[in-house]
C-alpha cells in the first residue's frame, strides 16, 4: 500500500516542468590531468621521498589556481598544503667522513679552537 502511494505521488509530478540541475563548474581537463599525475607521483613515492612530489603538486596548484573554478579553489589549496605538512622531510644525509653533526657557534672555550 505504501509503495503504491509513493508511485502515485511520483507520477503526479510528471506534468510540472522543473529546471534541469545546474551543471557544476569543471577544472580544465589538461590541468586535471597534470594535477592527477602529480598526485599519483606523491602516492607512488615511498616515505619522506614523497615530500618533493607533494611540494611540486602544491606549486602546480598555486600556479594554476586562477584556472580552477572558485568553488574548488580553497579546498584544493588546503588539500595540497595539508599533504605537504603531513609528509616529514627526509633527514639530511650523514657526512661519511665526519658522522657527528657539525658544531657551530661562538662557544669556544678550553680545547676548542
Amino acid at each position: 500500500m505504501v509503495c503504491s502511494c509513493a508511485l502515485l505521488l511520483a507520477g503526479c509530478g510528471g506534468e510540472r516542468h522543473t529546471a534541469p540541475p545546474a551543471k557544476l563548474p569543471r577544472i580544465p581537463a589538461d590541468l586535471a590531468r597534470q594535477l592527477e599525475a602529480d598526485a599519483d607521483r606523491v602516492a607512488s613515492t615511498p616515505g619522506c621521498g614523497a615530500r618533493g612530489a607533494a611540494i611540486k603538486l602544491q606549486g602546480d596548484v598555486i600556479a594554476s589556481i586562477s584556472r580552477v573554478p572558485a568553488r574548488y579553489q580553497e579546498q584544493l589549496t588546503s588539500a595540497a598544503s595539508d599533504l605537504v605538512d603531513r609528509i616529514r622531510p627526509c633527514p639530511p644525509p650523514a657526512d661519511e667522513e665526519n658522522p657527528e653533526p657539525a658544531r657551530h657557534g661562538k662557544h669556544k672555550g678550553k680545547g676548542h679552537d
